[in-house]
């Protein structure tokens, strides 16, 4: 029988390890593969800010363990049921936006964990392969072991409540969500300002003293090492972004007439 997959993701972070994320919130399996293959740790999938249905998901899990890459789905809202049908799809895990309290990272972590870590629901779905893998007692230990629940910490409450998240038993790490959290501290757009940046120290002291990982989303033209210099152990890249770039820098090279 097969053994349920490795989450190489969180093995690599248990190894006190860097991470590199790609986010892919557009139904493009290709995309995922290509990922994969460019040596990305793993599939930020996002169905909160993209059309993404949870067929398009399991498209899209399938292509990033296809090329050895984690992938975790960005859901939409804390909602159990909704977690249900998106780590059905054999999503190694979750990033939940908006945590603004432990109780709210408790339930984020009993929907993804089956009992007696959670209440998820069991079925033969994909995530166990449907059924014909290892005996179900098997797979729900293996399941339990292996998900991940990372909250996004992205509003002032979630700001003064992140060492009580940090601590909840199931929660791997957190992640900041800076241009939300710029938004709620009445500066949209605006992550740099000294308010915005106050907040994110004191999250990252937060990370420190928890000994978890933290992780950000890296903007187009900034540089990774900012953010590991930072603290952050995991660090994010969206493909609109970097395809933005990339397109306008051929752009102003084609048209260079010194060229």
């Amino acid at each position: 029988m097969p053994a349920m997959r490795k989450n190489t993701l969180k093995e690599k972070l248990a190894a006190g390890k860097r991470v590199c994320g790609f986010g892919l919130p557009a139904p493009l399996p290709a995309l995922a593969e290509i990922a994969g293959l460019a040596g990305f740790d793993f599939l930020f999938i996002d169905a909160e800010h993209g059309p993404l249905s949870e067929a398009d998901c399991q498209a899209l899990v399938t292509a990033a363990e296809l090329r050895g890459g984690t992938p975790l789905v960005r859901v939409r809202q804390n909602e159990p049921s909704l977690i249900l049908r998106y780590m059905d799809t054999g999503a190694a895990g979750v990033i939940v936006p908006g945590v603004r309290s432990a109780g709210e990272a408790e339930q984020a972590v009993a929907a993804v964990k089956y009992y007696p870590a959670g209440s998820r629901g069991l079925n033969a779905v994909r995530a166990c392969d449907y059924g014909m893998g290892m005996p179900m007692k098997e797979y729900v230990a293996a399941a339990n072991r292996e998900t991940m629940v990372w909250p996004i910490i992205e509003n002032a409450e979630g700001v003064k409540h992140a060492r009580e998240i940090l601590a909840v038993e199931g929660v791997d790490g957190i992640i900041i969500g800076s241009g939300d959290l710029a938004q709620d501290l009445g500066f949209p757009g605006q992550a740099g300002q000294p308010e915005v940046q106050a907040a994110i120290a004191e999250i990252m002291e937060a990370v420190r003293q928890s000994g978890k990982p933290a992780g950000s989303v890296v903007r187009a033209g900034e540089e990774p090492d900012k953010y590991f210099r930072e603290g952050c152990r995991m660090v994010i890249v969206f493909v609109y972004g970097m395809l933005a770039q990339a397109a306008e820098a051929f752009v102003r090279q084609a048209k260079d007439p010194m060229r």
